[in-house]
């Protein structure tokens, strides 16, 4: 087989998905989950109905790959920004200020997956979790708990995995209150990002 020509048509394959992809992107922000149909979707992109179904077997396969492309941009970001961090303060803090910033970017995005169906929502978010790309993003944060705990930064009586799973926790709470109200309220980033590292470090305590 032409290397070139084999080249080429994986270079046209991914590009197909990736167009397939920024349409259902723009049609499930502007129409809902439920109200995109992967007919809009294929037409949205410039193809047939048949060739989005070469790429994604079905509606829910489509969002969930688009699904896992958006966090895995988010990673990517995160591991760039931590890298650089003076101290693991600095990493905790930008692991919180960054997720803000990208989950109120793509608020409408992330709204279809708060405002759907309770089973949707429960297979989406099923899959996500046993996905080896969120097994490796709490393996990174709980990596980034044991460096705090090392440099006595965090209490080291408790383990780090168990560390990691409430900071997310306290993280997510806070996101899907802020998607649940109008898109306001992600305007004021800096000082949520303050109140969620206050809240994490100091816990509740008077």
């Amino acid at each position: 087989m032409n290397t070139s020509s084999f080249t080429r048509k994986a270079r046209d394959r991914q590009l197909r998905k990736t167009d397939l992809l920024s349409a259902a992107a723009c049609l499930f922000a502007l129409q809902g989950y439920h109200g995109a149909t992967m007919q809009d979707i294929a037409r949205e992109a410039q193809y047939d109905t048949g060739t989005a179904y070469l790429y994604f077997k079905d509606k829910e396969a489509l969002y969930f790959s688009l699904l896992e492309e958006k966090i895995s941009g988010l990673m990517s970001m995160i591991k760039e920004k931590t890298s650089v961090a003076k101290d693991v303060r600095e990493k905790i803090n930008i692991l919180i200020y960054e997720n803000l910033v990208f989950f109120g970017s793509n608020q409408n995005f992330f709204h279809i997956f708060i405002s759907e169906s309770s089973k949707f929502r429960w297979v989406i978010d099923r899959k996500i979790t046993a996905s080896a790309l969120m097994s490796e993003h709490m393996n990174y944060i709980a990596g980034i708990i044991k460096e705090a705990q090392q440099q006595k930064v965090i209490r080291s009586d408790f383990k780090a995995e168990h560390v990691a799973d409430i900071f997310v926790a306290i993280l997510s709470t806070v996101i899907v209150g802020l998607l649940k109200e109008k898109p306001s309220c992600f305007e004021n980033i800096k000082n949520i990002s303050g109140y969620i590292f206050d809240l994490f470090m100091n816990g509740v305590k008077a």
